[in-house]
Parts: structure tokens; C-alpha cells; sequence
């Protein structure tokens, strides 16, 4: 209601200032990558390791979003992994648009339904700090905070509603998208398993979260957007805190892997589309054997990506050979993994194929 009723009257009263909007970036951005970066890809799914100081970070400002504590927040995004569209989900969107999006947050937890555990992170001494006293961080990183800024730039009301109030009502919606639109719209590369979706559309408006697909087919990798044209600012954030030392053990699904999942939905649409249709034995002889010699690729690549990436922990002068050789047998599985699935979309564009169409 202060964001609703409160940033229209101070509009009408006193007209925008940059001093407002400068504070509603500055805090805006830096709620926003506390969830996105902290609450999600470190916290909840360990995706890689962070300084004490970027941890505090995320706990201090993850609290200003006013989502809860890190703890409560991370036990209802592990349940909804592991229990993606069913009753035990906390964010069902099988009940419906409105409810994944923010109905659920206003019911009150079914105590018959046992928490995912969260001890791993309940170990740390700063993520206990920040759950007993999560309200009075909360308060004051998130509202006072806020004013306090607006004033010493000008303008108290200002900081105090756009950099506060509108800023948390952003966030909220941006947040709770990724529990409904991400679950809704979008495409399936990677998985039909679940109702995950992938959209760019959804990755603006949760700074780099909208491909959600890939996050559930891949929920370690601490990125979402895995081509150079995804739109990402978390991933490029967790990438600079690393070139800064700031953030390490980065965990990168392989290659091989994300392009296995991507082949697999090719077929999974192939078989769809020829079910119940006859094919020429030479063309279904074709295809098959087109359709192995992909997998047959993406095996020994993936054994050579291990190897390779066991070669560099080694950490020894006779392995660098070793790791120069083997860099040149991942180029050459590249090139191949590229002239298979190139046969295999020749093959597809055949008469007889585009007949089924």
C-alpha cells in the first residue's frame, strides 16, 4: 500500500528527483543480485564459493528485499526442486497462475509438511546472525537505509518511498515471476520433465533468472544463461567476483552434458512428430545411425572433458603436455560434435522427413 498509494502522492506533491531514482537503483540493484546471486545461486544450490564479506552482502540486503530470512527462503526453494509441480511444491504452479505468483506467500506453512534441510547453511555463523535478527536488518537496510540516503542527497521522502517502499514492491514481483512466468512462458530446450521454462522476456525482469529450463535441468551451475547472448547480470556479477578473488569453485555444467540434454528433446520432438508414421528403411536406418554417432561424440567428449579437468588439479609441471594435448582433443570432439549434428539437420530437411512435418 505505501508503494500504491504512497509513490503516487509524493509524485504529485514533488515531482520525481534524480536523488529518488539514483537511490532506487543503487539499493534496487543491489537487493535484487542479494537474491538472485546470494538467497538462490550461492545459498540455496551452492554454486560456488564467496568471501565472508560478499556473503554479508547478500545476508544484509537479501534481508532489505523483505522475503525472509535466508534460511526460511532457501528451505522453500530446495522443496520446490525437489518437489517441482506437485502439492508439495510451496509454489505450485499446477494451482494456477495467481498462486504461483503470490497467493502462496500469503498462506500460512502447512505444519504436517516436513522442511527440507538446511543445515549445511545453519553451520555458518553469519547466516544464524542474520536469521534471529532478520526483522531489525530488514528494517534497516531496507527502509532506513533508503531515507537516509534520499536525505543526504536531497531528498528524504524520496529515498524513503521510491528507494524504499516501490523498490521492495519491485523486487517482490520480480522475484515471485520466476516462481510464475518462468513456469509459463517460454521453451523447453533442455527438459519437459517439469513446467520450467526458458524466456528472455522473463531473464530482463529477474536480472538473468528467465532461464529457468536450463536452471532445473542444471540446478549447480551458477549461471542460468549459458550463451554469450543471454542476458544474465548475476552470472557476470559471480564472474567479476572471481576475477576479483572475491568468489571461487564456480561450478560450469560441461559442454557435453548441456548439449546431450538439448539433443535428446530434438529426438524426444522427432518421435512425436513420426508417431504412427512408416519411414523408408533407408531413411530410418539414416537417422538412427545419425542419432548414435551424436551420442557416441558427446561420450568421448565428456570423458575427455574429465579427464582434462582432473589434469589441471594435478598442478604439475609434466602436466601441462598433457593439458596442452588434451585441449587439442576437445577442439577436435568439437568439430566432430559439430559435423554429426550438421548431418543429422541435413538429414531432417529430407523430403520425406519434411513431409511429416
Amino acid at each position: 500500500m505505501a508503494a500504491l498509494v504512497g509513490v503516487p502522492l509524493y509524485f504529485v506533491l514533488c515531482g520525481p528527483s534524480l536523488a529518488a531514482f539514483a537511490v532506487f537503483l543503487v539499493f534496487g540493484i543491489s537487493t535484487g543480485m542479494a537474491i538472485t546471486g546470494g538467497y538462490h545461486r550461492l545459498f540455496s544450490h551452492v554454486a560456488y564459493e564467496a568471501h565472508w564479506s560478499v556473503r554479508l552482502f547478500y545476508l544484509v540486503f537479501g534481508a532489505a528485499a523483505f522475503e525472509n530470512s535466508v534460511l526460511k527462503w532457501v528451505a522453500d526453494h530446495r522443496r520446490h526442486h525437489k518437489r517441482v509441480d506437485t502439492d508439495l511444491d510451496p509454489y505450485n504452479i499446477r494451482q494456477g497462475f495467481f498462486y504461483a505468483h503470490i497467493l502462496w506467500a500469503l498462506r500460512k506453512d502447512d505444519p504436517t509438511i516436513r522442511p527440507v534441510s538446511v543445515a549445511d547453511l545453519a553451520r555458518d555463523p553469519l547466516i544464524r546472525w542474520q536469521h534471529r535478527f532478520y526483522l531489525w536488518i530488514a528494517v534497516a537496510a531496507g527502509v532506513v537505509a533508503p531515507w537516509l540516503s534520499g536525505l543526504a542527497l536531497g531528498d528524504g521522502w524520496g529515498g524513503f518511498l521510491v528507494g524504499g517502499f516501490a523498490r521492495i514492491f519491485v523486487i517482490h514481483h520480480a522475484t515471485f515471476s520466476v516462481n510464475s512466468v518462468a513456469h509459463f512462458l517460454g521453451s523447453q530446450p533442455y527438459s519437459d520433465r517439469d513446467t520450467s521454462r526458458d524466456s528472455f522476456i522473463t531473464a530482463l525482469i529477474t536480472l538473468g533468472e528467465g532461464y529457468h529450463n536450463f536452471h532445473h535441468a542444471f540446478p549447480s551451475d551458477y549461471r542460468n544463461g549459458t550463451r554469450a547472448h543471454h542476458f544474465d547480470p548475476t552470472k557476470w556479477a559471480i564472474g567479476t567476483l572471481a576475477y576479483l578473488g572475491l568468489a571461487r569453485k564456480l561450478k560450469r555444467t560441461p559442454l557435453p552434458r548441456i548439449l546431450r540434454a538439448r539433443v535428446q528433446m530434438h529426438e524426444l520432438a522427432l518421435t512425436r512428430r513420426l508417431a504412427g508414421r512408416a519411414l523408408a528403411r533407408s531413411t530410418a536406418e539414416q537417422l538412427d545411425a545419425a542419432l548414435r554417432s551424436i551420442h557416441d561424440v558427446l561420450t568421448r567428449w565428456q570423458a575427455l572433458a574429465t579427464r582434462y579437468e582432473a589434469a589441471k588439479l594435478e598442478a604439475k609441471a609434466h602436466a601441462c603436455e598433457r593439458i596442452r594435448a588434451m585441449r587439442a582433443d576437445l577442439r577436435a570432439a568439437r568439430e566432430e560434435f559439430r559435423e554429426a549434428y550438421a548431418n543429422l539437420q541435413q538429414l531432417l530437411r529430407s523430403p520425406e522427413l519434411l513431409a511429416t512435418a
